[in-house]
């Protein structure tokens, strides 16, 4: 991955880290910034007060926040005893995964972001509590575009039995062979483990609000990363099944939010999904 779209891409971590900061989940005070809550209250003035306006459609955080707690409550279903999170940015969820659960966890990412991540680390865990983190979460580069990157995360999935590997905001900004030669990398790696991907992915179909609510969130990505933006939309659940499908997944479906602990009701253009090797 380039630079230039390294450089595009991070200012949503910044932004994600402030929004869990907002919803005061786990361990996120730990890795919100400054900069994130410059980008958060920007946003917020520049175009989230459609949201008000426009009956049924989310705010940019009910969104996130959405998406963050599905992901955590699949990773709960999963019972996942070793988890590989591609481009995890400044999420606490590995902290979390590590410190409460006693989850070995692996955060992938490019070089600066990785560099900020692990002083975060340093500067917010110290004695007997910053041992354990550092004992179960490692964090470390590596470019899901390489063409090593399959080898290279079977390797880090070592031999796990409930082995996942998530993708939250990340696949969004591929467009479509990429995001395919990615899925192709991690089905492989998955494969002699019977694992688990987990990932968000934004369809088309929906109806008014969910077009209406696709829009904010492509304007408010597009702002946030300044001006790079997301890619096309799949066109409905089945493209997105049969995405999966065609990487190599043997089944694939989408969590049922409805039974996602403290997440907030709204519809979404996106939907997080399970697919297994």
């Amino acid at each position: 991955m380039s630079g230039a779209r390294d450089a595009k891409i991070a200012p949503t971590a910044h932004y994600t880290a402030y929004v869990w900061r907002r919803l005061a989940l786990p361990y996120s005070g730990a890795y919100a910034t400054r900069r994130g809550a410059a980008l958060y209250w920007t946003l917020r003035a520049a175009g989230e007060w459609v949201t008000a306006v426009a009956p049924g459609v989310p705010s940019m955080a009910q969104y996130l926040a959405l998406r963050h707690l599905a992901i955590d409550h699949a990773l709960v279903e999963l019972d996942a005893d070793r988890v590989v999170e591609i481009g995890a940015g400044l999420s606490r969820r590995g902290t979390t995964w590590a410190l409460d659960r006693g989850v070995a966890y692996v955060e992938v990412d490019l070089p600066h972001m990785v560099a900020h991540k692990r002083a975060a680390i340093a500067a917010r865990f110290d004695g007997a509590v910053g041992a354990r983190l550092r004992e179960r979460l490692t964090v470390v580069e590596h470019d899901v575009l390489a063409p090593d990157f399959g080898a290279w995360l079977a390797e880090q999935l070592g031999d796990a039995a409930r082995p996942a590997v998530i993708a939250e905001g990340v696949m969004g900004y591929f467009a479509r062979p990429e995001r395919l030669r990615i899925a192709r990398s991690i089905a492989e790696a998955l494969a002699p483990r019977g694992g688990s991907f987990v990932c968000d992915a934004r369809a088309s179909e929906g109806g008014r609000a969910i077009a209406i609510a696709a829009r904010v969130l492509k304007a408010g990505i597009k702002l946030v990363t300044r001006g790079r933006g997301a890619a096309e939309d799949f066109a409905s659940d089945d493209d997105v099944r049969g995405f999966f499908t065609e990487a190599g997944f043997r089944e694939s479906q989408p969590v049922d939010t409805r039974h996602v602990p403290g997440a907030p009701r709204v519809p979404s253009p996106a939907k997080v999904w399970r697919a297994r090797a």
